[in-house]
This record gives C-alpha cells, sequence and structure tokens, in this order.
C-alpha cells in the first residue's frame, strides 16, 4: 500500500507540475517541436514512477547496433506484450527513442494524462466503434510518418495471467499502413508489480525489457505480411523470461 500511495502522489506531483509550469511554453513551440518537448516531460516522470516503484530495471538488446540505425522518419512502430499499467512508464524510461502511445478510448478522460498524452501526440482509439477506430488508425499512420515512434499493445488488454494472449491482426494495421519498421519489445516482470487483479504496486521488482531486432516491413515479402501478427508474437514470447 505505501508503494502505491507514494507512485500516486509522484504521479500527481509531477504532472500538477509540468502541467502549471511546462504545458503553456510547450503549447506555444512548433507543431513539429512540441510533441517531442512534451514526450521530454513524460520521459523524466516515467523515470521518477519507476524509481517511486522501486523497479529494477534491466534492457537487453538483440541488435543494438540495428536499434541505433533507426532513423524517427523511419516510420517506427513499437509492438509490446501488456501486463500493467506500469508497462508505459517501463517502456518510456527503458527507450531512448521518444514513443507516444495508442491509447485505449476511456484515457482520454483522465485528467493530466490525456491533456498531455495530446501534446505529445498520443492517439486515443475507440475499439467499440470501427469506423472511428479506422480514423484513430489513419491518424497514427500519419504521425509515425512525420517521425514520431509510436506504441501499440496488441493485446488489446493487460493479460490477467500474466501469460501473452493473441495479437489482433487489426492492430498490425498502424505498422503495415505505415510500411516502416516495427521493433519488437519484450516486458517481462511488471505483472509482478501490479497487474489487473489488484491495484496494489509490490515494489523492488525486476523488470527485464528485450529490445528485438527491428524489421524492416519493406524488405518482408507478402506471405510473411499476412502472418505479421503471429510472427512478431512469436518473436516477443520467445524472449519471454521462463
Amino acid at each position: 500500500m505505501l508503494t502505491l500511495l507514494k507512485v500516486t502522489l509522484v504521479a500527481l506531483l509531477n504532472f500538477s507540475y509540468i502541467t502549471l509550469f511546462k504545458a503553456k511554453k510547450i503549447k506555444e513551440m512548433s507543431s513539429e517541436k512540441a510533441p517531442f518537448e512534451a514526450r521530454k516531460e513524460l520521459k523524466k516522470l516515467s523515470e521518477r514512477i519507476v524509481k517511486a516503484a522501486k523497479i529494477n530495471l534491466e534492457v537487453n538488446y538483440l541488435d543494438e547496433a540495428a536499434y541505433k540505425k533507426m532513423k524517427l522518419n523511419d516510420g517506427i512502430v513499437v509492438v509490446a506484450n501488456h501486463a500493467s499499467n506500469l508497462d508505459i512508464p517501463v517502456i518510456v524510461t527503458a527507450l531512448d527513442i521518444p514513443v507516444g502511445f495508442v491509447a485505449k478510448k476511456e484515457m482520454e478522460n483522465w485528467p493530466f494524462y490525456s491533456m498531455w498524452m495530446k501534446l505529445s501526440k498520443c492517439i486515443f482509439l475507440d475499439r467499440s466503434n470501427p469506423r472511428e477506430g479506422i480514423k484513430s488508425i489513419k491518424k497514427a499512420v500519419e504521425i509515425v510518418k512525420q517521425g514520431y515512434p509510436t506504441v501499440i499493445f496488441p493485446e488489446g488488454e493487460r493479460t490477467l495471467t500474466g501469460e501473452i494472449g493473441n495479437f489482433k491482426k487489426g492492430s498490425f494495421k498502424l505498422a503495415t499502413e505505415t510500411n516502416g519498421i516495427i521493433l519488437p519489445l519484450t516486458i517481462d516482470g511488471t505483472f509482478f508489480v501490479q497487474n489487473r487483479r489488484s491495484v496494489l504496486i509490490k515494489s523492488n521488482q525486476k523488470v527485464v525489457v528485450t529490445v528485438g531486432k527491428p524489421i524492416d516491413l519493406k524488405k518482408i515479402n507478402l506471405e510473411e505480411s499476412k502472418n505479421l501478427s503471429e510472427s512478431v508474437r512469436e518473436l516477443i514470447l520467445n524472449k519471454k523470461i521462463k
């Protein structure tokens, strides 16, 4: 309970601070620069949340050279498994590229969070309305093509069991329509920090993030593209600690 209170207080105070003292300045920046500045602030916030939760974070790269060769204007879509609300600050902390997220529509009503998601060019996806969902994906494609890396959770929701669920093929439209780079990401351990069964946060847990080898969609064939959701899921699953 103490860790939950500490993390909540850290998030609340930091969101309040950046909203009062940073938001106005960012809103006055150019439309190209503002999202990057907003993402910088959210990275600082994420690092503080990870620290407050006392997460022992380890980041491993399967091909660090290929990762470092990626350029933002390549059109980067990060694909990750989803086990916890803490996956978002863990991903932002682990990666040194300025990522945004595709989030569920309900989060658009969250105080502070919603405004900063919009400032950083994140996308809210309404899964209950297919027509609006298509519009959101098209908007996200344009954002990725403009050089703003975006994270998707193709399971659609946090796992209940700790096991990686099926990846929805529709989630991969963002990647296939961007025709850029998929960066597979395996998150291992956040389920034991906090999960859907409890709001409580368990401190002093190890979390391992494995950054997979980037997949250049321009270099895969038609058959490979048809099985993209299954093949990426296998890549992520195979790097999960048994």
